[in-house]
């Protein structure tokens, strides 16, 4: 579901006024991927009608997930209800503050944390891997970790432009990894800033909570600066589980010349978080401590050109992580870093076609250094790199069909060399307005550092095969009642072949397993009028055990389902708005869920309440309850979720 849709119902009138008045940018009634800010735009307010103009500039120059193009012709309202885009809009008023948070609220995918906030999350899309997915800032990667999990649940989100993602193997344009999707945290793009902004919010609430954040937009002639921040402090509602997050983006751009700009990204992480373990172990809760830090530096050039652009970068990405006080006396640091070089060329001759070209060369490494040195506790090391090229057409066919197709070839120095593709049709029946859709694509995961870090020394890391994925969909969408509601089906297929997991017994030799997922989501956004939108979402899954022994057979065995992925998922809401206020309601609930073999897990249903209140053209205050009727529930056996949860806070804008 775009719910961008929502974010458009709930503005239209005010949003209708400002364009009539201002020389618009973008046409925000037929783009339904423009980033409309309801929290904090009204029209009769010179600070609101500057960033909600902020907003829409920065969304059309944004490079789309599924096609790395940015270009407005090249087909967004034909996307498919695999790519969701979800506005910094719909964050600010949905109330979201990290990744987690924001994914799990997401058709097709499935967050299982071991803990509360800032503990270890695994990510299932579409039933498949939590390092089967790359995690992007402003198309560059995130440092992912030992483990490749990318550490979603120190990825703030409340400051963000917007975030995409995209669900299906996407390896043809993004490489390794991807085999599940892939997801792209949109921050402000200094390029495309137009005017000086700022804004502000602070909150506090139940468990010693504290979070702030700013974003800043500043222009002076051809240089442009942009800075978001966030921090996070809470003791958690669980004992010795406190957590401290601080995250810093930043791009700096100056233009050269008209349409030629350079630029430099960066981004810092910095948590501190207790890690008490099982409630079911008998040394609950542990002492165990997590200090991470992960960073990215990504240098720019790109040249816009009406008929072509180019834009090329280097970036260099770090990630420490210190593991301490481990009940095993397995203290070890845990280092990964990456450096990547890619080039892109876009071509498009009319609003009817894009061809792409791309060429790049990524090298990562990995380190364990034991803290406290023994025979269960070595020090290891490996790394790697590939150089790859690959190609991609967007184009408009006749009697109203829509095809891309894209290809890549990874050529390794240590491992098999993958070659790896997409191909999605979907054709408008006009007189309906009904999108119908198919899409194939392959890919691949070369091993992490996980995956070789732990074997034993006896075993040469390069001859573990790299995974691989075919996934499969098809469906459509529907508009209903009237152009601002709609609903979508997709049938899904992935499978996966070669996963490299750990035999639980030696915890140092590989096991190889194949797995099948295939489901259904369902996709509704209804808009009975323009104040009032409901909006929700359900996936049917069926994950399974296709060959080789899971977790060494303790996670099951072939025709055994695959652990920790419900049956059925659900979420959904509704907001209400008025001239100054707006109110919501949600929940979100899993059911038939097995945590291993043996183990079943209560079905659960959280609701949530939110809302806010604008005091005047630059003051809003805002709080929301969090699982509002005190729900005992765990997402995996052992690590409780949070009680009943109590926020508020204010948010301070200023525009020039």
């Amino acid at each position: 579901m775009n719910r961008d849709l929502l974010i458009c119902i709930l503005s239209f009138p005010s949003i209708f006024s400002l364009l009539e008045a201002q020389e618009p940018v973008v046409s925000t009634l037929v783009d339904p991927v423009a980033t409309l800010d309801v929290t904090t735009v009204e029209a009769n307010g010179p600070d609101r009608s500057v960033i909600l103009r902020e907003e829409i500039v920065q969304e059309a120059y944004t490079p789309l997930i599924a096609t790395k193009t940015a270009d407005p012709e090249s087909g967004k309202s034909r996307l498919l209800p695999s790519v969701d885009t979800i506005s910094g809009a719909e964050i600010r008023t949905l109330q979201r503050r990290d990744l987690v948070d924001l994914l799990d609220h997401t058709a097709g995918v499935h967050l299982v944390q071991a803990g509360q906030t800032g503990a270890q999350s695994s990510l299932f899309i579409r039933g498949m891997e939590s390092n089967h997915a790359v995690v992007l800032l402003n198309g560059r990667r995130l440092p992912p970790g030992l483990a490749g999990l990318y550490q979603l649940e120190y990825l703030d989100a409340s400051t963000l432009e917007s975030v995409q993602i995209l669900r299906g193997a996407s390896s043809s344009l993004y490489g390794s990894d991807a085999l599940a999707g892939a997801i792209d945290l949109r921050s402000t793009d200094a390029r495309y800033i137009g005017e000086d902004t700022l804004n502000s919010f602070v909150e506090a609430g139940s468990f010693s909570t504290v979070r702030s954040g700013h974003r800043l937009a500043l222009r002076d002639g051809r240089l442009g600066l942009a800075l978001d921040t966030s921090l996070v402090e809470t003791d958690n509602d669980r004992p010795r589980s406190s957590f401290e997050n601080g995250v810093v983006r930043g791009n700096l751009a100056y233009e050269i010349a008209d349409g030629v700009h350079f630029d430099v990204l960066g981004y810092i992480q910095d948590s501190f978080l207790e890690v008490p373990g099982s409630s079911l172990s008998p040394a609950f809760p542990e002492t165990q401590l997590n200090d991470n830090q992960s960073s990215l530096f990504s240098p720019r050039f790109s040249i816009a050109r009406d008929e072509w652009d180019f834009s090329a970068f280097y970036s260099h990405t770090r990630n420490e992580l210190a593991a301490t006080r481990d009940v095993f006396a397995l203290d070890s640091l845990l280092e990964q870093t990456g450096d990547e070089f890619e080039a892109v060329f876009h071509w498009h001759p009319d609003k009817h076609a894009t061809w792409t070209l791309g060429a790049g060369h990524y090298t990562y490494e990995f380190d364990r250094t034991p803290l406290i040195p023994g025979p269960f506790n070595t020090p290891s090391s490996f790394d790697y790199g590939y150089g790859s090229v690959f190609a991609q057409a967007d184009l408009d066919l006749p009697a109203n069909f829509h095809l891309l197709a894209s290809g890549r070839y990874d050529d390794h120095d240590s491992f098999e060399s993958k070659a790896t593709w997409t191909v999605q049709l979907d054709h408008e029946i006009e007189a309906t307005g009904t999108l119908l859709f198919a899409k194939a694509a392959t890919g691949y995961k070369a091993p992490s550092g996980q995956d070789f870090i732990f074997l034993a020394p006896t075993i040469d890391p390069s001859t573990l095969t790299p995974e691989e994925s075919l996934t499969r969909e098809f469906g459509f969408r529907q508009p209903v009642f009237n152009e601002r509601s709609s609903v979508a089906l997709t049938y899904f297929e992935a499978d996966v072949d070669n996963l490299i997991d750990v035999d639980p017994f030696t915890f140092v030799d590989p096991a190889i397993v194949d797995t099948e997922t295939s489901g259904f989501e369902l996709e509704l956004v209804l808009s009975p009028c323009e104040t009032v939108s409901f909006y929700t979402n359900a996936t049917w899954i069926d994950a399974t055990i296709v060959d080789g022994q899971y977790l060494g057979g303790f996670g099951g065995a072939p025709g055994d389902r695959l652990p920790r992925r419900p049956e059925f998922a659900l979420s959904g809401g509704i907001v209400v708005s008025g001239d100054c206020w707006k109110l919501g309601a949600e929940v979100t609930g899993a059911y038939d869920r097995l945590d291993s073999p043996g183990v079943i897990l209560d079905d659960y249903t959280v609701a949530r309440l939110f809302g806010s209140w604008e005091l005047n053209d630059s003051v809003e205050v805002y709080g929301r309850l969090e699982n509002v009727f005190d729900l005992d529930y765990e997402t995996t056996q052992g690590f409780e979720s949070a009680g009943l949860g109590a926020y508020g806070g204010v948010r301070i804008v200023w525009g020039r």
